[in-house]
């Protein structure tokens, strides 16, 4: 008995089966390799001519131009007086400070003593030059009879005369001289008191208001301390963007790219940043005082510094203007915050440096695996 039914030995055996195609792939197969083919071909296309933006990044601040006044010590000594708090604001002129110049009065004691001591010394000249001339004149009356009686000629008195006048003149000249440094020390200590007196009570320079105070009642400051930090009262509300990077990306950077600047007051996944360009680069890396000094308050150093110990650059950065926002500043098309941008906010800085084709990231990793180069 067959294993097979006769139905299914029938089927195998006819050639007609051998005719029909073969069907490798279905319909929904086929659309599939389609499109992963297309895919290919959009991704090899956009690997060429596509581009991809690369960005570097730094810390900044917004400030005023010319909006910030550094009070600096002119003189050396012991801070006895600070009634100035941060926040305090202040007309021009007005006391800000006491500093006691300790070494600044013993170099005036010291210069008086050197006064006396020209004062002294003057008067023991003009007493030894009226002696010399008593002298003379005693030699010339002693001599007169001589010349009546021919004992000497009438040449020699009047050689002898010619040398009264001649150490009278030498006499008034030199008195003179010392008179005029006796003179010139009283003005120079005068001039002294006068300046230790000046520098002495620290003054307000401008008018407006303090941000930041550096120095406390009992500490000895030298010259050239910053003291005080005001923030000038004026009418201007134009902003600059002060940015900085590491000085390793200082040679990516040029003038006229493109800058968003994103203040972190505001969300920049919902807001973005503002719009500018880099309109200034300091090559040279800027040390902490320099920088202290730049943006007027200490307490920023470590804002724009961030977590990196590396030298920095500093870059100035336009902002583009709006009026159609509340602030005020161009958003990159979007509204922005619903908040006025002030000075001494910090920011997250973001710098287009160039657009590269992707395929320019995959052929380094071709050459190093094939070798070709």
């Amino acid at each position: 008995m067959s294993l097979f039914r006769k139905t299914a030995l029938d089927a195998l055996s006819t050639p007609e089966q051998l005719n029909q195609p073969l069907q490798l792939l279905r319909p929904t197969q086929w659309l599939l390799l389609i499109s992963l083919g297309s895919f290919s071909v959009t991704i090899l296309l956009w690997s060429i001519f596509g581009k991809i933006p690369v960005r570097i990044s730094g810390k900044g601040v917004l400030i005023q131009p010319n909006s910030l006044t550094v009070v600096q010590s002119e003189t050396s000594g012991q801070v006895i007086d600070v009634p100035t708090q941060v926040g305090d604001c202040f007309s021009e002129g007005e006391l800000m400070a006491r500093i006691d110049p300790v070494s600044e009065e013993i170099e005036i004691k010291a210069a008086k003593v050197r006064l006396n001591q020209m004062i002294i010394q003057d008067k023991a000249q003009d007493a030894l030059g009226d002696q010399q001339l008593q002298q003379l004149l005693s030699d010339i009356e002693r001599v007169k009879p001589l010349s009546a009686t021919g004992a000497i000629s009438t040449d020699e008195i009047n050689q002898r005369n010619r040398r009264l006048i001649q150490q009278r003149y030498e006499i008034k000249a030199a008195n003179s001289q010392r008179e005029q440094n006796i003179q010139e020390k009283k003005n120079q200590i005068v001039a002294r008191q006068e300046e230790i007196e000046r520098t002495s009570i620290i003054r307000a320079p401008v008018s407006g208001c303090v941000v930041d105070r550096g120095i406390h009642a009992g500490e000895v400051v030298q010259s050239g301390t910053t003291l005080f930090t005001i923030q000038n009262q004026t009418n201007s509300k134009t902003l600059q963007s002060l940015a900085f990077f590491p000085a390793k990306d200082g040679k990516r950077l040029e003038i006229g790219q493109r800058v968003r600047v994103s203040p972190t007051t505001t969300k920049q996944q919902r807001h973005g940043g503002i719009e500018g360009q880099v309109t200034k680069i300091n090559l040279l890396p800027i040390r902490d005082d320099a920088l202290i000094k730049r943006l007027g308050v200490k307490s920023l150093l470590e804002s724009v510094q961030g977590s990196q110990s590396a030298p920095l650059i500093e870059v100035s950065t336009s902002l583009q203007r709006d009026s159609n926002t509340i602030s005020g500043y161009n958003w990159g098309g979007g509204k922005g915050p619903n908040i006025q941008i002030t000075a001494g906010t910090t920011t997250n800085v973001r710098v287009l440096v160039e657009e590269r084709r992707p395929i320019s990231y995959v052929i380094p990793i071709l050459r190093d695996l094939t070798g070709i180069y």
